[in-house]
């Protein structure tokens, strides 16, 4: 359900995240099994953990450390911790909406486009703007699990001029004014704001939702 209407279960990385509600529910943290490394089911391996350490989960459990087939994870009610459950509980869960999201397939220009429009119901989303140096930052980051050296951005020439698909302005000073490529890229590797490539040429890529 949540991969289909929003991004995913919610992944929780840090302290600041609120998520205070008045049941019990699904989060996207698991493991295969009791000898494995807890991870997001986005794929990305857990670091932070808010484990409730007073023994007073609803169902039986201990040491922080999960029985068995306990391998799945569950906020408890009216507090921000947590609690190892068995993954075929039907429980509520929390879903999110990703504001950039890091598609790992290869599709041209056109296609990454029109998959990003495609993605979620009644999300706004498109091939990604980067325009700030906290934008560049993130998605580069983010950018070290792609399976290309460059994804795809939002950024097109077409018509004489540059511009950004999800309609913001282009305030790149340095971008060629008359290009023989003429799709935006961000080089994972590299320190530029932009890359200009063949926009048939195949890799991954940056949707976000539009603000």
């Amino acid at each position: 359900y949540c991969r289909t209407h929003h991004t995913d279960l919610i992944t929780i990385t840090e302290e600041t995240v609120d998520l205070t509600s008045n049941y019990n529910g699904w989060i996207g943290l698991h493991r295969e099994d009791k000898a494995s490394d807890w991870k997001w089911s986005t794929g990305e391996k857990a670091t932070f953990f808010r484990w409730n350490n007073n023994n007073n989960c609803y169902y039986y459990y201990y040491d922080n450390s999960c029985d068995g087939g306990w391998n799945c994870v569950y906020k408890k009610y009216q507090q921000n911790k947590w609690c190892c459950g068995i993954c075929h509980w039907d429980l509520p869960f929390f879903c999110y909406d990703e504001i950039l999201v890091l598609v790992k397939e290869n599709k041209t220009w056109e296609e990454a486009l029109e998959h990003c429009r495609n993605m979620k119901e009644m999300k706004n989303y498109t091939l990604a703007t980067l325009n700030t140096p906290d934008d560049h930052d993130f998605a580069r980051e983010k950018a070290q699990l792609a399976t290309t050296e460059e994804v795809w951005t939002g950024l097109r020439y077409l018509g004489d001029e540059w511009f950004w698909v999800g309609g913001e302005p282009v305030q790149y000073q340095n971008i060629p004014s008359c290009p023989a490529e003429r799709c935006g890229v961000l080089e994972k590797n590299s320190n530029s704001s932009f890359g200009i490539r063949d926009c048939n040429e195949r890799r991954n890529f940056f949707c976000y939702i539009k603000p």
